[in-house]
């Protein structure tokens, strides 16, 4: 939608309701307009509104914008991001809305540990692994504890660095924080943390010349028996620190000082110029004094020689030579060899963890090495001095000195614009100044950062740009000593703009000709930014009423059937400030038009909040493509316009669909034709649902039975779709349908489509009321073939017995060899049937033995048995149906019913084997006798899983018999009648009710003579 272009006018009003300080933002492009916006801060504590509530104020930290930033403005105070903490920089959200960050020289704190505490490096020996460690350093730092290990390691951001000793190290004595290895006499190696965590110096003391004479016999046997010589010269107390670094680091020198970098020029860890002095502090004062910084990283330490000179001892630079795996160190054999040298004698290199800001001061004066990470000159004389210094009590030598801080960490800030930056300022804590008269300090930007070999000689002072200034005196005799202020808003802008990775800051005078303009501050600066980040452009859009998730432009825009509906977006804030936000739209036939352009109906809510816009009505007209977007504000600034989405109106609904009966296919087993009794329950059918000229339906819904349960299919536009139904019962049944639209119009009138689904119908039926002769006719549609009787003999039938048709007549079987037989296999045993008859079972019989109703032959067992078993458990008998899991195994899956089997009354016995379930289940209706009719309810066991797989007996179908051993068996003693089959069906409980009739006399002969009355020949299947 890159070309879609409206016109949007008046967007400033938006934004202005309950605010109270205002911000003028001008000059703001918004789809090639230019407008002049006024924005400002929402008064969420004015006395009508809630204020704090909801908010534990007496908690000012929270670990996330979304949760300081409404904090914030509720309790009236700032709240701390405690996920934006770094050990240099702390980021509050503040009261009156905009982000401040504190980035500080020095680290504060450390979560080296896990968890945030105080800087501590107290030393520690790990009893299991003798390793020395401070106890919560800014960078993981270990020490040798007399284990062979390196002199030391540093891990900084997961990069660890060894260095290792230049002489074997004992076990070293703990004390006063430092570890102090005895490696001669007069010698000892003195090894202390930094104090702000990030690294540490390792000393050497010589207490005498004899005593350099024993370092130089050490070092000079170590390097024999390691074939090595002195880097860089024969310099016989040269130092050599091997450095072993993680692959992708390497050395690089820098002046006299040495880098560890990476391939991108990173640095990670610095060793910074190599210092000696010696103790003539109590006899002289030299200028050497001032060209003293902090090497060792003792920053703040003054007054201890271990950590710095002091005031009055002779210190010179030591060389520093750079190989590929380690650095070497030559200490000044003029001081080691000159009569005036006062012992003992320190060496000091030093090795850092790269912090997050870095400082140096650079001067002239014949003076080429420089003072990095300077500390206090002393406890009287503070800090470092900018500007000019003559020969005097303060310097004892002519020279120009600069200084420089560089802020690194930044990364919160080079993710912005300059408009994103409200204020910022450098603050520095001014010391002394030589003249209470007020002269001007300029603040300068630089284009190249501070490194610790840097000097006045290789700095480029054309890339100093001046920014800023302060006019004033500061010292305690002035009356105006402290921390002094300047203002970096237009420096940090740049940095946001340019996307700088750090920003360098340096302080001079501006009149370098004259000691007046000499000024000394502390290390100890801070560089503290202001900040309001503009809203996120607006994210997951959708249309929530009608729903439609979709947001995409062109041939996949949704359709919706609604010209009133919800837009809505979720609207947040990097800052996590309240935000509020405006709906736009337009036409894409008219796209320089806006139609809608309206503030969300959630004025302003928290960050993360999904904002809603419902149209009004008029706005949209049917068949219309509309393309709409979201902007955000927050208490100052606009976000980015969102993506735009579109969608077109449709609200015309679809024709109700059609639906015809499926004729033929693949596994359909009826035809369910409208308004017919076809098919039955179990059986098959198929229904085509089609559109009826639709062509824009995308889903039917479909329900059979319940107007209130329809689901829904999807299908291709215009398409056909074709639904199975499987009958769960007999009877009437109406099929439910609509149509859907793509945009969600359903039919206007719901298609019902009536049919009847038939109940069972049996295929034999031997009513068995011949009354004579030795057969019995089928007398249903199969034409089975007649039952050969051998034995039996025909008696009264259960109609006659209870008066409800004369000529019924049944079979009565003595339970000895007395049998029924037809010809050939009548049941497929591998499907679904049902068989049922009309039982008495005679009163001598009952729990003698297993007896047997109806069965068929397979190879040497019956592949089914309905009748009596004599002990189904607890010595009680029961009525059931079964089946042999195989042909030949004595395995049988049985239902067996749980009433008391009475004999001498009537009883309706059904089995029924469900194949596709892989069950069996046993049906028994009580009918009783003459004098004392049942209840006529038939009563179902609950079906029995089979174990085995379902197969085909193929012998004879016999009445009152069974197959045991290839030979008839289980005889039956007493009467059965009216004996059916229904083939590949289960009957219904309809059906089985209808079989049964026993409850009362009339309702048995009506109910079978109702039955009877029907030709089973022209039921329809």
């Amino acid at each position: 939608m890159s070309t879609l272009v409206s016109s949007e006018v008046g967007v400033g009003s938006w934004l202005v309701a309950r605010w109270r300080v205002v911000v003028l933002v001008s000059a703001v492009v918004i789809l090639g307009l230019v407008a002049t916006i006024a924005v400002v801060v929402p008064a969420l504590n004015s006395s009508d509104e809630a204020g704090a509530e909801g908010f534990d104020c007496s908690q000012l930290e929270e670990s996330s914008f979304d949760a300081a930033a409404p904090k914030a403005m509720a309790c009236e105070v700032d709240v701390e991001v405690t996920g934006e903490r770094t050990p240099w920089s702390t980021t509050w959200a503040t009261s009156e809305g905009p982000i401040r960050l504190e980035q500080s020289v020095s680290p504060s704190r450390t979560s080296v540990t896990g968890e945030w505490t105080d800087i501590d490096t107290t030393l520690e020996v790990d009893a299991e692994t003798g390793v020395v460690s401070p106890i919560a350093p800014v960078f993981e730092i270990e020490l040798n504890g007399g284990t062979g290990r390196p002199l030391g390691a540093i891990t900084r951001e997961g990069k660890r660095i060894e260095v290792g000793s230049p002489v074997r190290l004992p076990v070293p004595d703990i004390v006063d924080g430092r570890a102090t290895y005895r490696i001669a006499d007069g010698v000892r190696l003195i090894v202390t943390v930094n104090e702000d965590g990030t690294g540490f110096f390792p000393v050497f003391e010589l207490a005498t010349p004899e005593a350099a004479g024993t370092l130089s016999s050490l070092l000079s046997a170590q390097r024999a028996a390691a074939g090595g010589l002195p880097a860089g010269g024969n310099n016989a107390l040269q130092l050599v620190f091997p450095v072993s670094m993680p692959s992708g680091l390497h050395l690089e020198a820098d002046g006299n000082a040495a880098n560890v970098v990476d391939e991108l020029g990173e640095t990670h860890f610095v060793v910074p110029p190599p210092v000696m002095w010696d103790s003539a502090a109590a006899e002289r004062r030299g200028p050497e004094l001032l060209e003293v910084r902090a090497a060792t990283g003792a920053i703040g330490a003054v007054d201890d020689r271990l950590a710095a000179p002091l005031p009055g001892d002779r210190v010179s630079q030591m060389a520093l030579h750079v190989e590929s795996a380690s650095v070497a160190v030559d200490p000044d054999e003029a001081m080691l060899t000159a009569p005036e040298t006062v012992w003992p004698v320190y060496l000091d290199p030093g090795f850092n963890g790269k912090p997050a800001a870095d400082w140096i001061a650079v001067r002239t004066g014949g003076y080429t090495g420089s003072l990095y990470n300077w500390g206090d000159i002393s406890s009287t004389m503070r800090g470092e001095g900018a500007g000019y210094c003559s020969s005097t009590a303060s310097c004892n030598t002519q020279f120009t000195q600069r200084l420089i801080w560089e802020f690194d960490g930044l990364d919160a800030v080079r993710g912005m614009v300059g408009s994103d930056v409200i204020s910022a300022s450098f603050t520095v804590n001014g010391e002394h100044s030589y003249s209470c008269a007020a002269t001007t300090t300029d603040m300068h930007v630089l284009l190249e950062g501070v490194s610790a070999g840097q000097t006045w000689g290789s700095h480029n002072w054309h890339q100093w740009t001046l920014y800023s200034s302060r006019t004033e005196a500061h010292s305690a005799s002035c009356g105006n000593q402290g921390y002094r202020s300047f203002d970096a808003t237009s420096a940090v802008k740049h940095l946001a703009e340019y996307d700088w990775s750090t920003l360098p800051l340096g302080l001079k005078a501006r009149d370098e000709s004259t000691m007046t303009g000499w000024k000394r501050f502390r290390h100890d600066a801070t560089l503290s930014v202001s900040y309001n980040r503009p809203p996120n452009a607006p994210s997951s859009l959708k249309i929530t009423n009608p729903d439609s998730p979709s947001c995409v432009t062109g041939g996949g825009r949704p359709f919706i059937n609604s010209t009133t509906p919800t837009l809505s977006a979720i609207v947040s804030d990097p800052d996590g400030q309240i935000v509020n936000s405006r709906f736009k739209l337009v036409s894409t036939a008219a796209p320089s038009t806006l139609l809608w352009d309206e503030a969300a109906a959630e004025w302003e809510a928290a960050s993360g909040t999904r904002f809603h816009s419902t149209l009004r009505s008029g706005v949209l007209s049917h068949g219309g493509t509309y393309a709409w977007r979201v902007q955000a504000g927050d208490w100052a600034l606009l976000s980015p316009f969102s993506a735009w989405c579109e969608f077109t109106v449709d609200t015309e609904k679809p024709n109700p669909p059609t639906v015809t009966a499926v004729t033929s296919g693949p596994n359909i087993q009826a035809v369910y034709e409208p308004n017919r009794e076809r098919g039955g329950k179990g059986l098959k059918g198929k229904f085509r649902i089609g559109p009826n000229g639709s062509s824009d339906v995308v889903a039917f819904r479909v329900s059979f039975g319940d107007p209130n349960a329809l689901t829904s299919t999807t299908v291709a536009a215009g398409a056909s779709f074709d639904v199975e139904h499987i009958p769960a019962r007999s009877g009437p049944m109406t099929l439910y349908v609509e149509s859907v639209d793509r945009a969600g119009n359903v039919s206007p009138t719901r298609t019902t489509y009536q049919f009847e689904v038939a109940s069972p119908v049996e295929d034999v039926i031997w009513k068995l009321d011949e009354g004579s002769g030795s057969s019995s006719a089928d007398r249903g549609p199969k034409g089975a073939d007649p039952l050969t009787i051998a034995g039996a003999g025909w008696v009264a039938g259960p109609h006659q017995l209870f008066g409800s048709r004369t000529d019924d007549m049944a079979l009565k079987f003595d339970g000895v060899n007395d049998a029924a037989l037809g010809g050939g296999p009548v049941v497929d045993t591998s499907k679904s049937f049902t068989v049922s008859a009309h039982v008495r079972l005679a009163d001598s019989k009952l729990g003698l033995g297993n007896y047997t109703v109806l069965s068929q032959d397979g190879v040497t067992q019956s592949g089914f048995r309905l009748g009596y078993r004599a002990n189904c458990g607890g010595g009680t008998g029961c009525w059931s149906f079964g089946m042999p899991d195989t042909s030949s195994g004595a395995s049988i899956t049985a239902a067996s019913s749980s009433g008391e089997v009475t004999a001498g009354e009537w009883v309706h016995l059904v089995g029924v084997h469900d194949a596709t379930a892989k069950t069996v289940r046993l049906w028994v209706c009580e009918v009783g006798t003459p004098d004392a009719s049942a209840t006529g309810e038939p009563v179902a066991t609950a079906p029995v899983t089979r174990a085995g797989t379902a197969w085909q007996a193929s012998g004879v179908f016999a009445v009152g018999r069974g197959q045991n051993a290839d030979a008839g068996g289980d005889w039956w003693p007493g009467e059965i009648d009216n004996v059916r089959v229904f083939s590949g069906q289960v009957a219904d409980d309809s059906k089985l009710r209808r079989l049964c009739q026993g409850a009362e006399v009339e309702n048995f002969g009506q109910g079978a003579a109702a039955f009877d009355a029907v030709d089973p020949t022209v039921r329809e299947q």
